[in-house]
């Protein structure tokens, strides 16, 4: 919990519990405790914003404070004579109290960890608008596609004041209530918690240019989703692009005010089409009983439904439209004038996301390095039987499924370049996102798995931002020299 937020928890409970010793509960002391609460609470809001899983302390409060100033006014502590009713009074408000408790303790406020490069933190957003390319998702004719796109860089700025995780306007919080029926306010404390980064900064002086990273994110997903590691390659010397692919992100929120939410209806009219086609695949899948015949029907599986293949495409062209105008930007004036190291860019995605980097590996030789994120191979050039010829690396989740393996083998199977194939234990694949760290309670209802938010973004620091400070940075390492002493939740597997 933030600081006032404590304040009011201590206040009251040591009013709650000087009321019970007789030596204290005549005090002025404790007699204050309610109108100190009231003090802190009213900073609380003002200073560090009001939230929902506050509410119960608050009316607590309030109706502690007008005990008080009843007892203040008729000069005699209020006492009712039934000692079964005292007792009876002591015990509700005990329990009320640690009631009260319950949600700021599950779903705390919780700022990003510093992250652990030389840099400061650097972001801005702008919009990208491709005017060779018709945008599918709207009914408009001649509607070109536009999409936003969010960096995170390097800065020399260390002492300025950062970004909330979500917009204050509450309207991501909106967009994905709208997406899982939880009402706008169980995510509202997201707009409270604060980055490291800092809008607008410049970019560092310290070097002539940095690294690129492009990151697609996850399907229906936020191109903010994985802050964290952003923040990490940013304060590493990386000037990360990621893109809010429109229509197929949960919501994209412009720098103009401009709101583009997700919609799945395009999606669910083409994946109906396919629906039974793959459900009948999944139970041939079943019935197998050679591992050949399931690498067959996986692969059908991957192919069957159009909607994940044209996505893919869509996300592509998005990524090397991306890299058009990084090279652009890099000659023009703008923040990022000269600063771009077009020679060493690399790409990394989590679910539809690193199906999207090995498209765009495949596609684009200006990409010399990525990551696939536990995302599962969608797309025309992996079906085709085209090879990764970069240096490659998979992050898989923790799965006994034969499925996961047979998936993650026809990857790792696809790289000609250097490749490198990582497991990761007690992860699930919704570990891969900034959540976890928000939502830790999620974690004991299985929603995924009990690897740590923080535990799993050290990991990233020494593999992740480890495999591309060796690819892009030229850093002669050995990544896996020290796994089984320092990381025993990894397995690894590397070749070429």
């Amino acid at each position: 919990m933030r600081l006032f937020e404590i304040m009011i928890f201590v206040f009251i409970f040591a009013g709650l519990v000087g009321r019970q010793i007789p030596c204290c509960k005549k005090t002025v002391f404790i007699k204050l405790m309610p109108f100190a609460a009231i003090a802190a609470m009213m900073l609380n809001i003002i200073i560090e914003g009001y939230r929902w899983q506050m509410v119960p302390i608050y009316i607590f409060s309030v109706c502690c404070l007008i005990i008080g100033i009843v007892e203040l006014l008729l000069k005699k502590d209020i006492r009712v004579k039934s000692k079964f009713i005292r007792v009876l009074y002591v015990v509700f408000a005990f329990i009320a109290y640690f009631a009260s408790l319950i949600w700021p303790l599950l779903l705390p406020v919780v700022d990003l960890p510093a992250p652990h490069g030389e840099y400061g933190v650097g972001t801005i957003s702008f919009r990208m608008i491709d005017y060779e390319r018709e945008e599918i998702y709207t009914e408009e004719k001649g509607d070109a596609r536009n999409f936003l796109v969010t960096a995170w860089y390097p800065t020399d700025v260390k002492d300025g004041e950062v970004e909330k995780y979500w917009d204050e306007q509450g309207i991501t919080g909106k967009a994905y209530s709208i997406n899982s029926g939880m009402g706008t306010f169980w995510y509202s404390h997201l707009s409270l918690s604060k980055t490291n980064s800092i809008g607008n900064a410049p970019v560092s002086s310290l070097e002539d240019t940095y690294p690129v990273i492009i990151y697609s994110p996850s399907f229906y997903g936020l191109n903010s989703e994985n802050t964290m590691l952003f923040e990490e390659l940013a304060s590493n010397g990386y000037i990360v692009f990621s893109i809010s692919h429109s229509y197929e992100t949960i919501v994209s929120i412009y720098p103009d005010g401009e709101v583009i939410y997700g919609d799945l209806s395009y999606f669910s009219e083409v994946y109906d089409d396919n629906y039974l086609k793959e459900e009948q695949l999944y139970k041939e899948y079943e019935a197998a009983s050679s591992r050949e015949e399931k690498e067959r029907i996986i692969g059908e599986i991957l192919t069957v439904d159009d909607s994940s293949t044209k996505t893919i495409e869509i996300r592509t062209e998005d990524v090397l439209f991306l890299l058009d105008e990084i090279e652009r930007m890099n000659s023009e004036n703008n923040i990022f004038s000269t600063k771009l190291n077009l020679d060493n860019i690399g790409i990394i995605g989590w679910s539809f996301g690193g199906a999207t980097a090995e498209e765009a590996c495949m596609m684009d030789d200006r990409i010399k390095a990525g990551v696939n994120i536990d995302g599962w191979p969608y797309g025309q050039q992996f079906a085709s039987g085209a090879e990764i010829e970069q240096p490659f690396m998979i992050i898989q989740s923790d799965s006994d499924e034969e499925m996961e393996e047979i998936i993650g083998e026809s990857i790792y199977g696809k790289i000609a370049g250097p490749a490198y194939y990582m497991k990761i234990s007690d992860t699930t694949h919704l570990n891969f996102w900034d959540f976890p760290m928000f939502f830790d309670i999620y974690k004991y209802i299985g929603y995924w798995g009990t690897m740590d938010a923080k535990r799993l973004n050290t990991i990233h620091r020494e593999y992740t931002i480890g495999f591309f400070n060796k690819y892009l940075k030229g850093e002669d390492i050995d990544l896996f020299e020290n796994a089984f002493k320092e990381f025993a939740e990894i397995t690894y597997k590397t070749k070429n």
